[in-house]
């Protein structure tokens, strides 16, 4: 299949600066093979020709972060911290009941808005029970495929109960209550040869969907569970998602339990390193940044959960200055209830304004739209694929509209793309040489189709959700009192 899109504003990335030069481009199967000067191509046969006069062409979006598992908890809560939010997005005794059609269905329900917001690649940190279900995972992978979105799928993995993660937790719960927290985890050689079967399984040459790692969080993992995920990171080169430092409670516990921080207590372990991406990273101290600029690791920036949950404002304009990858991503859906990612580089683009008063030290719109394109391709270990439109790279490109109040009158097209649009501009969506919306119309699956059958399963999860609120007030106040003591103490 051979395309030509004409008469476009593309997006280029020249040295630190994003700007937008009117150029042709030509697609030949899934790559990039030509930009040129308008009007330069001569005397070549396309088997389609879309035409993008008055559009602009941009790299599809990254959202480096998210939990598929969550999809049908969208507008759920509001007003909870971390700690206690997490305890109704399922059973917390039993976890998930999803069926694997309707973990299917959930799939393709986020993937309608992520198509219709520009999202073209996705690191889906997937929360099952039981963790190690082929099953389910196969109809998350095949989700994506019909949707043809381009994701890295995880395991969410934990080996360790609840009430060991939090501190002081273990001391307020009865035995009973942690009696029924308590899970028969497979063991970390059970885990680690699961993972290695999904890598042969899925990671196959030119895969559009693919395997990645993610141990849950330094305090929720074994040391030999995150050391064997390290050493299959490396081996197969995927990248590694863990959730590091997100809440205050978290700060106290590695302080608690190790006496450290907690990257201080990865490093001590040898666990820091180029293919791990910490995720949220908002309590880290400045030694800790220093401790991952020397291991190249990256950091997946969730803003808007950050701010939902109360978690804090992570310190992004000392891990780019230090030359530390950053992604961004939309998390929970319930933590954000949004999976659009210009929403996302928005609030990227005004939030860290208020941590500097030296406004020339600010991280604007510019950096926010590196966060959401190449950022995110860094952080997936997709560089030189993806993030940038350029010959070579996957054909993975967003078409927007600008005959619109968004962009009219066009002062700076990177200022409105981050500050004024809010993803309805989106007209057209390539992935990997395909077309997946044309016209602003899905093409690879029946959007109302989808929707309708989501309304048919809203009465079982709404009973799950119930059953989620009753296994919750079991533990709340215990959960509360730690969230409030954690708190009130400062190092």
């Amino acid at each position: 299949m051979k395309i030509m899109i004409k008469n476009g504003r593309i997006q280029q990335n020249k040295q630190d600066e994003i700007i937008f030069e009117d150029k042709d481009i030509v697609i030949e199967n899934d790559i990039i093979t030509g930009i040129f000067d308008k009007n330069e191509i001569h005397n070549q046969a396309f088997d389609k020709v879309i035409d993008a006069k008055s559009c602009i062409v941009m790299p599809g979006l990254v959202n480096a972060h998210l939990h598929s598992s969550d999809h049908f908890n969208k507008g759920g809560f509001d007003n909870l911290p971390l700690e206690l939010w997490v305890l109704y997005l399922r059973p917390i005794f039993s976890g998930f009941n999803h069926t694997p059609d309707e973990i299917y269905l959930r799939t393709l329900l986020g993937s309608i808005e992520m198509i219709r917001t520009g999202t073209t690649s996705v690191i889906d940190d997937v929360v099952q029970f039981p963790a190690l279900d082929e099953k389910n995972l196969d109809m998350i992978f095949k989700g994506y495929e019909k949707a043809g979105i381009r994701a890295a799928i995880t395991s969410h993995l934990i080996n360790k109960p609840l009430y060991k993660t939090i501190p002081f937790l273990d001391e307020y719960l009865n035995e009973e209550l942690k009696e029924k927290l308590t899970i028969n985890y497979a063991s970390e050689n059970e885990m680690l040869a699961y993972v290695e079967q999904n890598i042969h399984k899925y990671n196959k040459q030119g895969a559009v969907q693919t395997y990645a790692l993610a141990p849950s969080g330094p305090q929720r993992c074994s040391i030999e569970l995150m050391a064997g995920l390290k050493n299959l990171s490396e081996k197969y080169n995927l990248p590694v998602i863990s959730h590091v430092l997100e809440t205050k409670v978290q700060e106290v516990t590695a302080k608690e339990f190790y006496n450290m921080t907690m990257v201080e207590y990865l490093n001590e372990h040898h666990l820091l390193y180029p293919n791990l991406n910490l995720v949220h990273s908002v309590w880290v101290s400045d030694h800790d940044i220093e401790l991952m600029k020397e291991h190249n690791s990256k950091v997946l920036h969730n803003p808007t959960s950050n701010l939902k949950l109360g978690s804090g404002i992570a310190p992004i304009k000392s891990f780019l200055d230090n030359g530390i990858s950053v992604g961004l991503g939309t998390d929970n859906t319930s933590s954000n209830d949004s999976l659009n990612m210009f929403e996302l580089m928005k609030i990227t683009g005004l939030i860290h304004k208020v941590q500097d008063h030296h406004y020339d030290k600010w991280i604007g719109a510019q950096d926010a739209l590196k966060m959401a394109t190449i950022g995110g391709a860094e952080c997936a270990l997709k560089e030189d694929e993806l993030g940038t439109i350029e010959v070579n790279k996957k054909a993975d490109l967003i078409i927007l509209e600008t005959e619109n109040h968004r962009f009219i009158p066009n002062n700076n097209y990177v200022n409105q793309v981050v500050f004024c649009e809010n993803g309805s501009s989106v007209k057209t969506v390539l992935i990997n040489g395909e077309v997946v919306m044309e016209d602003k119309i899905i093409k690879t699956f029946d959007e109302e189709e989808v929707l309708e059958e989501v309304k048919g399963v809203m009465s079982k999860v709404f009973e799950e959700r119930n059953l989620s609120y009753k296994q919750a007030e079991l533990i709340f106040d215990e959960l509360k009192k730690v969230y409030f003591k954690s708190n009130e103490i400062y190092y």
